[in-house]
């Protein structure tokens, strides 16, 4: 059974947002394919755990739930540069310009999000720290 702040909250993958044309994303090789579902799945991960970073209140509550964070953060850095590495011999090997520019708009729309996530994060951990950026 849903609980009620489950039930107002839609469900949103960035990895399958309307930007993101998955017909392209299938063009590409498939090494390519599960290295950008791994972006998007980690994305999703990090939006996630950024909801309980952001409903932290004080640092003890920071310190139990910042570590998720980190782990996925790190975990989905290593995962956008291999799928740069990738991109760039999906652009060299691949003859239609429009597909390449569709993929290279789906890729940064994923990364996008994800630094969206990374950045409300960093916001909060600032405010409880009483940081300035």
């Amino acid at each position: 059974m849903a609980t009620e702040s489950a039930k107002q909250k839609p469900e949103v993958k960035f990895g399958n947002a309307a930007e993101a044309s998955l017909d392209t994303v299938k063009k590409a090789p498939e090494e390519t394919q599960q290295q950008f579902h791994s972006v998007s799945s980690k994305g999703d991960s990090l939006k996630l755990v950024g909801e309980e970073v952001l409903s932290c209140e004080s640092k003890d509550d920071l310190k139990t739930n910042l570590p998720k964070a980190i782990v996925v953060k790190k975990n989905l850095k290593k995962d956008v540069e291999t799928l740069y590495e990738s991109f760039k011999n999906f652009e060299k090997t691949h003859d239609n310009p429009k597909e390449i520019k569709e993929f290279k708009h789906a890729c940064n729309t994923v990364i996008r999000e994800a630094q969206k996530s990374h950045s409300a994060i960093k916001d909060k951990v600032y405010t409880i720290y009483d940081k300035k950026k």
